[in-house]
């Protein structure tokens, strides 16, 4: 087995979607499935015993759902990735999963090829927020709700950091720790990134960001 396997745990309450994304990701030899849950609350059960390098879950399901799950996962300091799956093609569902700190935010209605690549990526660091929801917005930029200029003015390196870790749903506290900043220089950083994309707040800023390609 290669040493670039990614391991996956996977929540589904519904049995014949989870049989359906099981046989779907059974093609791909670099990922493997190490256990598989019906809600947030048996997920976090099968983590005692499993260190999955991501979790896709779905967002709505009974007792624990996804968004509840990755609260947890953070309140017992386990920083595993989560790649939320939702039926709902609606902005506040993106925002909800946004600040919650989900890593990915995908339609049911991906091809697969979308779906695996989404999980490599968020393996690989980055984020996957790229639902049809988005190309529904680009259709309708009335419901943007910020002046999205063509060629918004270029972010410092530590700005775009700073907003790639907004993306990931951490708080202004969490990101200064990370970065060894006080939580007042990031809140400037936040102020100017917000001004030069031209938007009102970190939601908006993640969608304009997706946009434009930097996350």
């Amino acid at each position: 087995m290669s040493d670039n396997t990614i391991k996956l745990l996977l929540v589904e309450d519904q049995q014949l979607v989870r049989e359906g994304l099981k046989g779907l990701l059974a093609l791909h030899e670099d990922i493997r499935l190490i256990g598989e849950a019906s809600d947030g609350a048996e997920a976090l059960e099968l983590l005692a015993r499993e260190q999955p390098d991501v979790i896709l879950s779905d967002m709505r399901m009974p007792r624990l759902d996804g968004i509840g799950l990755i609260r947890a996962l953070a309140a017992r300091a386990l920083k595993i990735p989560v790649v939320l799956l939702t039926t709902f093609d609606d902005t506040s569902a993106f925002d909800e999963a946004v600040r919650a700190g989900a890593r990915g935010f995908l339609l049911k209605a991906i091809s697969p090829d979308t779906l695996v690549q989404a999980l490599r990526d968020v393996v690989g660091g980055s984020t996957a927020l790229r639902p049809l929801l988005t190309e529904r917005m680009e259709r309708a930029p009335v419901e943007r709700a910020f002046a999205a200029t063509p060629e918004p003015e270029p972010l410092s390196p530590k700005e775009l950091q700073v907003l790639r870790l907004v993306a990931s749903g951490r708080s202004n506290t969490e990101i200064a720790a990370l970065l060894g900043n006080s939580e007042g220089v990031i809140k400037n950083h936040c102020s100017a990134v917000f001004a030069k994309m031209g938007v009102r707040d970190r939601t908006q800023a993640v969608l304009r960001a997706i946009d434009l390609g930097w996350i």
